[in-house]
């Protein structure tokens, strides 16, 4: 997923409306050529999608498709004016919850060619739906199930005889306390992806888990401030790793985080997802290990998970059956063997990576009494989104207190119109 290179822009142009008109679609009597679009690049080595397509034209050989990669910068306002035009692809690259909101109206019901217990399979397509529920029209396909997740370098651990995994924010600052007493850098954090500043809001959807899931919809409507004594304590305890110089001074801005991790020059690398795993297995080998961001004062059992990206199809599709076909092939035995072979965790059950630490991942995210939340940024608002973006990135470095970044987000929640902000939320998708 290119999601962490798409955070404002793509926040920014929700608010665009698309207009266009449907039409019919009939299967061809040739080969049948349908346009895909990705956001961001899609190297032929790793992309998830290259590999799809490549197994469904083979068992499809009369229809071809076209992957064509978009800028993520622009992709939103890129599709906006190509749908406009009349020029937009059969199939395009979609995130679940808000991000749908503006194309809704023109997507095509995935019901009417995915079998619907290959939906009711898959998880997260309840977040690909209207009302959150796969019962209701589904809006898009997704292509695999990702997290929000930490990594630690097992060699350091153990080499300073670390044998259990911090759990909650007490038992992260022993750890931290012990790697810096060594010497060692505990924490990395910082710019990712090309971005000009650390990127909070992986991070932030962990800190926000402090409230329990029905909470989540109070806050995104503004009937529970940001600016509360959970999320203060929650922020302040994030902060207060920085100010004990457990992550590195330059996190705001610091270019080179993954790579110091990989590097072997930080013991801890906690705001990434899933999506990165591959490339940095590659990297450390058995070295790397996965673990869940610790950013609980009880150490409870929590994890961020969400399908991040999968494909819609719009009505003004000409070829609709043949992108349908491909939607199910997503979903299909064959569709979900590819990702698992390319290290990731496909969103039906059953099927084993052939990574060690993405199937640690697996296992870790079907442990029994586990509470699983969407990802929070997912769902909220542009301007919240912004804000977040913004000022909790202050707020680690010590730029503004936990109240004064809180607060931020509530006076950008309360600039919202009456249907944003009271948009209705369905987190449990029944």
């Amino acid at each position: 997923m290119r999601k962490l290179k798409a955070t404002i822009i793509l926040c920014t142009a929700l608010g665009l409306v698309l207009s266009f008109s449907a039409s019919s679609s009939s299967i061809a009597a040739g080969p049948v050529q349908v346009t895909m679009w990705v956001n961001g690049d899609c190297p032929p080595a790793t992309c998830p999608e290259a590999a799809l397509i490549k197994g469904f034209e083979a068992a499809n050989p009369n229809i071809k498709i076209k992957l064509i990669s978009q800028p993520p910068d622009n992709y939103w306002a890129t599709l906006k004016a190509a749908v406009v035009t009349g020029t937009g692809p059969d199939l395009a690259d979609m995130f679940a919850g808000g991000y749908m909101t503006p194309f809704k109206k023109y997507m095509v019901d995935a019901r009417k060619y995915v079998p619907a217990n290959l939906i009711s399979q898959s998880i997260g397509t309840n977040f690909y739906s209207e009302g959150n529920s796969n019962k209701n029209a589904v809006y898009a396909i997704p292509r695999e199930n990702q997290f929000y997740i930490g990594f630690y370098n097992k060699k350091i651990f153990a080499d300073n005889g670390i044998t259990k995994i911090p759990s909650s924010w007490s038992e992260l600052s022993a750890v931290s306390a012990k790697l810096a007493k060594a010497g060692i850098r505990p924490i990395v954090d910082g710019a990712q992806g090309g971005s000009a500043q650390i990127e909070p809001l992986f991070e932030f959807s962990y800190l926000a888990t402090a409230h329990p899931i029905a909470d989540w919809t109070k806050l995104l409507n503004g009937k529970l401030a940001f600016d509360n004594p959970i999320l203060r304590q929650q922020v302040t305890s994030w902060a207060d790793l920085y100010k004990k110089g457990y992550i590195n001074k330059d996190a705001y801005n610091y270019p080179n985080t993954e790579k110091d991790f990989t590097d072997g020059k930080a013991a801890m690398f906690l705001g990434t997802g899933s999506w990165e795993l591959p490339a940095i297995a590659k990297i450390m080998g058995d070295n790397l290990g996965v673990m869940v961001p610790p950013y609980s004062p009880t150490g409870k059992k929590m994890l961020i998970a969400l399908p991040g990206a999968g494909y819609t199809m719009f009505k003004a599709s000409k070829h609709q059956v043949e992108a349908g076909k491909f939607q199910a092939f997503m979903l299909s035995d064959a569709g979900q063997q590819i990702l698992a072979d390319l290290g990731q965790p496909p969103t039906r059950p059953g099927f084993k990576t052939s990574l060690a630490p993405m199937n640690d991942l697996l296992k870790i995210s079907g442990t029994a009494g586990l509470n699983v939340y969407p990802m929070f940024d997912n769902f909220t608002q542009p301007a919240v989104t912004d804000a977040i973006h913004k000022k909790i990135a202050q707020a680690l470095v010590g730029q503004l207190t936990a109240s004064q970044a809180l607060k931020a987000i509530d006076s950008a929640t309360a600039s919202l119109p009456a249907d944003l902000r009271n948009a209705a939320l369905n987190f449990d998708g029944k």
